[in-house]
């Protein structure tokens, strides 16, 4: 009796569940796509109050630079991010927290970044195709303050939106 329960249970959540999947976002009006590549800097514009810029491979090709925000008290840093796809457009993102992490202990000038340390948040408000995207990239590799050199590979999701952005303030 336990067993028939269970693969009616289980019938049932199966049956349930396929309109989930079969959607695949149509009805959101979203089109959504994993991405990944990788990206290079030189560093040594990274400093408060200063923007760099370097080359973005793979699915996001352009160009990608950052500006440091400031630093907040448990060691993480606060980033905003400014990406130019290879076409000329511009992706916005929210203000990204850092949380370095430090592969030699006491020295700081070279940082590693595992997966998941660092998430930089799309919100709508780029221009062309970016206009009303969403989603996420994140980063794994390391930056060297002695070299000023910089590298990472990024992975994420991206959803473009086909609803018409709302007003910026």
């Amino acid at each position: 009796m336990k067993t028939r329960s269970f693969v009616l249970l289980l019938t049932v959540a199966l049956f349930a569940m396929l309109p989930i999947y079969a959607d695949n976002g149509s009805n959101s009006g979203s089109n959504c796509q994993d991405v990944a590549g990788v990206l290079m800097t030189d560093i040594g514009a990274i400093i408060p109050g200063t923007i760099n810029l370097g080359p973005a491979f793979g699915d996001l090709g352009g160009a990608v630079s950052a500006q440091i925000l400031g630093q907040n008290s448990d060691g993480s840093f606060n980033v905003q991010h400014y990406w130019v796809s290879s076409q000329g457009d511009i992706m916005k993102f929210k203000p990204a927290v850092l949380h370095p992490v430090y592969p030699f202990p006491g020295n700081y000038s070279i940082v590693s970044v595992p997966w998941g340390n660092y998430i930089a948040y799309i919100i709508p408000g780029g221009t062309g195709k970016w206009a009303n995207a969403t989603g996420y990239i994140t980063t794994f590799g390391m930056a060297d303050f002695n070299e000023l050199t910089l590298v990472l590979r990024y992975r994420g999701r991206v959803c473009f939106n086909s609803q018409t952005p709302p007003s910026q303030q």
